[in-house]
């Protein structure tokens, strides 16, 4: 008995805990050189997430990566660069929100 509450112990802190891990995010476009001249234009994304009760995770940790996706729309196939990352959150009635921002240049290339 002592070793399936053990084993059910086990499995249940496992579970909680992954309820805690976030997905990385990397920012700006890669290139293999510098970052190419152009016009440049100010783009922003945000996503949210909700803390339900202090304890159960609504849309929490994936907010990076959904922002950056928005961001990428918004820069159209331009190059992203000189990403800033603003975090917000506040208090609700039965939980807290957490917001994930980005504010960052888009820069069109010149044609060749």
């Amino acid at each position: 008995m002592k070793t399936i509450n053990r084993q059910l112990a086990g499995i249940v802190s496992a579970t909680l805990l992954s309820a805690c891990t976030g997905i990385p995010v990397a920012l700006g476009t890669r290139t293999g050189g510098p970052t190419p001249a152009g016009t440049e234009r100010t783009i922003t994304a945000r996503a949210c997430g909700f803390q339900l009760l202090l304890f159960i995770p609504i849309n929490i940790n994936d907010r990076a990566q959904r922002a950056y996706q928005a961001l990428e729309a918004e820069a159209g196939g331009d190059f992203i660069t000189n990403v800033q990352v603003q975090e917000r959150w506040s208090y609700g009635f039965v939980g807290t929100q957490y917001c994930t921002g980005l504010q960052a240049k888009a820069v069109k290339p010149k044609s060749s």
